[in-house]
């Protein structure tokens, strides 16, 4: 048995103003990550997001990080399939998967027994009414407009926050008054119990996911891997006892030896 780290979200694109993870050092952040990562002889499983396909276009994004692609694969990465890279969920399990060796361990939502633990190892779309159609939705739609916003300000950065952040932050503060004003549930209550559902329904002691960027850890059963494509480069670790806690990847240091962070 060996350790297992979780990253996700990444939402790599093609290196231009709508790539968050080509700008402020975050590919040279990375490759030192997988040097770790390396080093232990643990496995490394990508929750979803790896790429962002909602806002550029599959195969260039794919040629640009053909390098990183191939490191990947050498690591024997795993790679769990979210929304914005959700083009090739049907293409699971068939024969129509692209031919390189790392697409091969794309796969679904799954079920890992580590240290007498039931680990579920999802994106976090799935309990997302927004985003876990595959056909385009108001999610795709969102992150279209956001790239064009991206493209005008020529970087996907201003000031401290991410372009994206500012419009899609602006719709979700929005749609949770719409939704407390009508006595519903709040957005992100409404994606925790969606993701808490799920996990229950798949017989699972603890849901290791991403897709909302925020990592952290919630009571005893969910912790989000958070993003690399924000201002926190964050992963999960799982220990071969089936612990598991939420760190920081700071510039050019090892793992924060911290408890989980706290979602706020």
């Amino acid at each position: 048995m060996m350790n297992i780290y979780c990253v996700s979200d990444l939402h790599l694109c093609d290196k231009g103003p709508r790539d968050n993870f080509a700008f402020e050092g975050r590919e040279t952040r990375f490759h030192s990550f997988l040097n770790a990562v390396e080093a232990e002889h643990a496995e490394l499983v990508i929750l979803g997001d790896l790429f962002d396909w909602w806002q550029t276009n599959l195969s260039r994004s794919v040629v640009i990080y053909r390098e990183l692609l191939d490191r990947l694969a050498d690591l024997k990465a795993v790679w769990v399939i979210g929304n914005h890279d959700g083009d090739l969920v049907h293409f699971l399990g068939t024969d129509l998967m692209p031919a390189h060796p790392f697409f091969a361990r794309a796969t679904s939502p799954f079920i890992r027994d580590v240290g007498g633990r039931k680990i579920l190892f999802m994106h976090g779309h799935e309990g997302d009414p927004y985003c876990n159609d595959t056909n385009p939705g108001i999610g795709e739609i969102t992150a279209i407009i956001s790239a064009l916003l991206e493209d005008r300000n020529k970087t996907p950065f201003q000031l401290s926050h991410a372009v994206e952040d500012t419009f899609v932050g602006t719709l979700e503060n929005a749609l949770t008054l719409w939704r407390r004003l009508t006595f519903q549930a709040s957005r992100f209550d409404e994606m925790l119990g969606g993701v808490e559902n799920y996990r229950i329904k798949r017989g699972a002691d603890v849901v290791v996911c991403g897709h909302t960027h925020q990592a952290g850890r919630i009571g005893h059963h969910h912790y989000n891997a958070g993003s690399w494509c924000r201002t926190n480069d964050t992963y999960i670790r799982i220990t071969e006892s089936g612990s598991c806690h939420v760190f920081e990847w700071p510039k050019g240091c090892q793992p924060l030896d911290c408890d989980a962070l706290e979602l706020q």
